[in-house]
């Protein structure tokens, strides 16, 4: 059994329309920034299924408030948190246990358990945090269907220990889960021992051996006559005038209590206590204490002798994590992951964990993964993580692309480039133009060209902005109007309206066939490809125009550019006027190479900067493209690069400045 959606209405962050959580696989990363409810429903299953009444205790501050509502303003609240639990197709153990309550949607459809905590909240005069009644319920009928009086029975309390969870917070405290202490990790494992009679009457006796043999001590004697001489001058009470110096207390609850776990071989020739560990080790060996009780519950279920078994595991196990990367060094959370991984693949355990960090992002798989955010009115909104249909070509590419560049899913916004170029010289220009990716959680991302569309789709779905760039490429194949007709299919593909992207001259429409066609358009018409794309900026999507951003870059740094060779190197110019046709020779090879083709003149380009496709097959074709921009950059001052900037960068920039302002 497993549990395959949460839904939480009116608790903290979530509203009065309720969130559904989908859990698709057996474990589940809840992603997104700061204070967007990854924890609050980490604690909602707390509230469910936590194993003690302190854990499931329902507060006045947990009822949910609107943004613009006055708190002094409500006189009532309610909440709920609810689970479906679906059962493997051929059932498994827990079937039986929970048979009488399952619902089922249509016939011949699988059967599934709902189990839900309702709590109310009303003002009150006279308690201080108001009235506050909570029960949980099974709920006898399907999801959608309308419920009645008589569909809700009240969920048992011997059934509770039928389903656990395990709340691992963001700040571990191991030493706290090594006390034999109520509620406590090992005080749990402990708990799951069979402690046989005849072995309470050995460990006993041994005790007492021991306190002899200490009281066999002359020096010992002199301390505990000491004692118990001045004790009784201090004062009279009968009750209290004899005292015993012995070790530890003589029962097996006084000795569990004193039992510690410790490290060694440290290097300084004695063993280290959990204290003494540091942040990492420490939050380490917290999830070590929790696999440990997993494995433990596990290892007694499968126990054939009943005499040695003290308590069986639950039927659905909950791991609940809040921020597995805390204190942990990031080579070592592969290993925490692939931890995690085989525990959710046991029959009767889930995981699920909230984290901020892409290095433990990029080890689920997107199917796995959880959107967080917090809406205008302050209420949280999740969403999946979109892909591809599994067939269609663009799945992998997709799947890869959002593993290999998980901060897009904690971006506020993200820039969509075509390569490593646009990277490096997007980081040079934010200090030009005083606009901090890190500060303001803008992620670049290479991912533009290919499948563009599902990546702005898997964006649209998270609710986050992007703008994008791509490469004109006039005359090369496929590009300048395959360029801009590339974008506008791809918008429509994500759901752009037809009526207004394509809208031309007198309130008509073009077709779709003739959008089809539009690659095949002559590149002469340079007033009608400038209209269309001033047209798809009104959707975040620009051009590194007339070809690349490396072309683009050398067009307005030229001397910059020509200055960034090596001593004795360079692209071997014959002079023009002196050697004219070694010259044309020379300049008809870098037009070709440049534009990718042996039919290719640069009839759309000027002569300057034809001449200029000499430096770009150099520096672009023949050596390392961020290389060349790197070293180019670094040599510039901003203000020399703010001068010659190229208009598409300005644009782009006030573009992030008015989406950062309505966002």
């Amino acid at each position: 059994m497993r549990i395959s959606s949460v839904t939480i209405r009116g608790y903290k962050s979530y509203g009065s329309k309720g969130v559904t959580i989908p859990l698709q696989d057996k474990l589940a990363g809840f992603i997104g920034l700061n204070s967007a409810g990854k924890t609050s429903a980490l604690e909602a299953l707390r509230k469910l299924f936590g194993s003690s009444l302190m854990e499931r205790e329902i507060f006045a501050s947990d009822f949910h408030i609107g943004k613009d509502e006055m708190p002094k303003d409500i006189t009532e609240r309610e909440l709920s948190i609810e689970v479906r639990i679906d059962f493997p197709p051929d059932g498994d153990d827990s079937v039986p246990h929970f048979f009488s309550d399952m619902v089922v949607d249509d016939t011949d459809e699988d059967p599934y358990l709902r189990i839900r905590l309702e709590s109310s909240w009303r003002k009150s005069e006279l308690i201080p945090q108001g009235e506050i009644d909570v029960k949980t319920y099974f709920i006898n009928v399907a999801e959608g269907e309308p419920e009645e009086a008589d569909t809700k029975k009240i969920f048992p309390s011997r059934l509770r220990g039928l389903i656990q969870i395990h709340y691992v917070p963001a700040i571990r405290k191991p030493g706290e889960q090594l006390k034999y202490a109520s509620g406590s990790i090992l005080h749990r494992l402990l708990k799951k021992i069979n402690w046989k009679d005849d072995f309470k009457e050995k460990f006993d006796t041994k005790i007492s051996e021991i306190n002899d043999a200490f009281k066999g001590l002359s020096e010992f004697n002199t301390i505990q006559t000491s004692i118990a001489s001045f004790w009784q001058k201090f004062h009279k009470d009968e009750r209290y005038s004899e005292t015993t110096l012995s070790f530890g207390g003589s029962d097996l609850d006084s000795i569990l209590k004193k039992l510690e776990i410790s490290f060694s071989p440290t290097g300084t020739h004695k063993p280290f206590g959990i204290d003494e560990l540091g942040e990492g080790y420490r939050s380490l060996f917290y999830l070590t204490l929790v696999c440990s009780l997993l494995d433990v519950e596990e290892a007694l279920s499968k126990e054939k002798d009943e005499e040695t078994i003290g308590t069986t595991r639950p039927l659905l196990t909950i791991l609940a994590i809040e921020e597995p990367e805390n204190h942990i060094a990031p080579q070592l959370l592969g290993r925490v992951i692939k931890i995690l991984k085989s525990i959710s693949e046991k029959e009767n355990s889930q995981v699920l964990l909230s984290s901020h960090t892409p290095a433990i992002i990029k080890r689920l798989k997107p199917e796995q993964i959880l959107h967080f955010r917090i809406t205008d009115v302050y209420e949280t909104e999740v969403n999946q993580i979109k892909l591809p249909e599994k067939t269609d070509e663009a799945y992998k590419y997709v799947k890869e692309a959002v593993r290999n560049y998980p901060e897009i899913y904690f971006a506020r916004l993200v820039v969509i480039g075509e390569g490593d170029s646009e990277e490096v010289i997007f980081n040079r220009l934010m200090n030009v133009m005083d606009v901090d990716f890190d500060d303001n959680i803008i992620t670049f991302a290479p991912l533009g060209h290919r499948f563009v569309n599902h990546i702005w789709r898997l964006l649209d779905a998270l609710r986050i902005p992007y703008i994008t760039l791509l490469d004109l490429d006039s005359e090369r194949e496929g590009g300048g109007w395959g360029r801009v007709k590339y974008a506008l299919q791809q918008l429509l593909q994500i759901g752009v309206k037809k009526e207004k992207l394509l809208s031309i001259e007198g309130g008509a429409i073009m077709t779709i066939q003739k959008l089809k066609q539009m690659h095949t358009w002559d590149l002469v018409h340079a007033k009608a490809l400038q209209g269309w794309i001033r047209r798809l900026k009104k959707y975040n999507v620009f051009y590194s125009a007339p070809l690349d951003l490396d072309f683009l870059m050398l067009m307005h740094y030229p001397e910059f550019y020509k200055k960034a060779i090596p001593k004795g190197g360079g692209p071997q110019i014959p002079y023009k006027d002196e050697k004219p046709e070694e010259f044309e020779e020379k300049l008809t090879g870098s037009i070709q190479a440049t534009l990718k083709s042996k039919k290719a003149t640069g009839y759309t380009y000027s002569e300057e900067e034809k001449e200029l496709m000499i430096w770009y097959n150099y520096h672009f074709l023949g050596r390392g493209k961020p290389t060349t921009h790197i070293q180019v950059l670094s040599s510039m001052s901003n203000e020399e690069i703010e001068e010659c900037l190229p208009p598409v960068f300005t644009e782009i920039f006030e573009r992030i400045a008015s989406i950062l302002n309505t966002h």
